[in-house]
């Protein structure tokens, strides 16, 4: 069976194309260009139109202002920042003395790029307009709810509805007010995967409302792109986070998790792992407690999460030494017709393990307190398709443990984490997204 890893070589890239119509604030004989890098998986892109430099070194969520392109089809090129490969390669329509806005997002097995037409018609007194871009890979559709800030959105209606992914929704014009909190939901549902503090729009303005991911496998972040003279943009953070606990400890008692002083998570035992939690972005107090002595911590933590992410909190250790990985997990769609897994060595024995998948070895010498990037594995939609996973000491052929049976269905991702001591390890697997 073949086993695919990740290639850049192999990226496709979607290019489209909209046009608009009405206010624009260019009339010269070229046409203006800025670009979003709403692309989580490189760390900066370099983005050039007919061979001319258009950003350098543009961090993810990094936004330019308007710049100068040959209208005509020039070649669009898109690299990451420091690498040779070239993600994007292709030539669009440039319409002279338009305004444009060049978003680049998705996973690193498809590659996204929209080019929309920035012009718009006024909405006239007492109203500004708003248009969506689903630039989330992972979410088929999103309604986007534009309220009075602490309005409940139990019975209303979108603002704008049912943005699938890859599309920018026409404007819509939105009555002024004082203020606005931005809410997100998958479409049909109140489930927010994003949510803001209160922003203001300007009467007789337009912006463009960018979902976009940054590695969790439901929560977003937002760009807001205002259409000005200049091309002014703005990064909303989401006020959500989440995070998860896998108990890998060799407490012997089941734990109890406190955050911010609250019981959280209760009586998780030893293998055991929660689902993800949804909390408030940012710096949190963790405390662990065993249910055997309650208001005993055994560890205190203080980790901030980030925005729009999902953290793997996995626990060690004996309860006099108990600690704490932290893991950014990354639940972007693996490819398609593939499972996504990483291996996460948490053993208590302080062994490094080389790790075989159906017999052929696919991570060497994987440390204690070390994870593995993912590997990709073909994998049936529906029913799955089962690999045996062996772990060897590191550089041997001493069989530490087998697991046989693992089922991976195909557009998930999984950790598989090595947990006990050197005479008992477990196997934990994990399914993240």
């Amino acid at each position: 069976m073949r086993i695919y890893r990740l290639s850049l070589a192999a990226l496709c890239a979607i290019s489209l194309v909209l046009a608009g119509c009405g206010k624009s604030g260019n009339n010269s004989s070229s046409a203006q260009l800025r670009i979003l890098n709403a692309f989580s998986e490189a760390a900066a892109l370099n983005v050039s139109v007919a061979s001319k430099a258009i950003a350098t070194g543009l961090p993810f969520q990094g936004v330019t202002q308007y710049a100068s392109v040959d209208s005509g089809t020039p070649l669009f090129t898109v690299g990451v920042t420091g690498a040779a490969t070239t993600l994007i390669n292709t030539m669009i329509n440039v319409t002279s003395g338009a305004n444009y806005t060049y978003i680049i997002f998705g996973p690193l097995t498809g590659v996204g790029a929209l080019l929309s037409n920035d012009a718009f018609n006024d909405p006239g007194s007492g109203f500004f307009s708003v248009r969506v871009v689903n630039a989330a890979p992972g979410l088929s559709a999103v309604d986007v709810y534009l309220t009075a800030p602490g309005a409940d959105i139990t019975s209303s209606a979108p603002s704008l509805g049912n943005i699938a992914y890859g599309v920018t929704s026409v404007f819509s014009p939105i009555a002024t007010s004082a203020s606005f909190e931005i809410r997100v939901t998958p479409t049909g549902t109140k489930d927010v995967i994003f949510d803001s503090t209160a922003k203001t729009f300007a009467e007789h303005s337009a912006t463009d409302l960018v979902v976009f991911a940054k590695g969790s496998g439901k929560l977003v972040n937002v760009a807001l792109l205002n259409h000005d003279s200049t091309g002014t943009g703005s990064l909303v953070d989401n006020l959500l986070t989440q995070y998860k606990i896998i108990n890998a400890s060799l407490v012997p008692s089941p734990l109890n998790i406190f955050v911010d002083g609250s019981l959280q998570l209760s009586n998780i035992p030893y293998t055991g792992v929660s689902n993800y939690q949804k909390t408030t972005s940012g710096a949190h107090s963790f405390s662990i407690e065993a249910t055997s002595t309650p208001g005993a911590s055994l560890l205190a933590l203080s980790p901030t999460l980030a925005p729009a992410t999902d953290t793997s909190i996995a626990l060690t250790g004996t309860a006099g030494a108990l600690a704490a990985l932290l893991l950014n997990d990354d639940n972007l769609p693996p490819p398609s017709g593939t499972a996504g897994v990483r291996v996460v060595n948490t053993s208590a024995g302080g062994a490094a393990f080389d790790i075989f998948v159906n017999f052929s070895k696919q991570v060497s010498g994987l440390a204690v307190n070390a994870a593995s990037p993912y590997l990709n594995f073909n994998a049936a939609a529906n029913t799955g398709t089962a690999y045996e996973f062996d772990f060897n000491v590191a550089g041997t052929t001493t069989a530490v443990l087998k697991l046989t049976g693992v089922v991976l269905t195909a557009g998930h991702k999984y950790t598989i984490y090595i947990a006990g001591p050197s005479v008992a390890l477990q196997g934990i697997v994990t399914q993240d997204f």
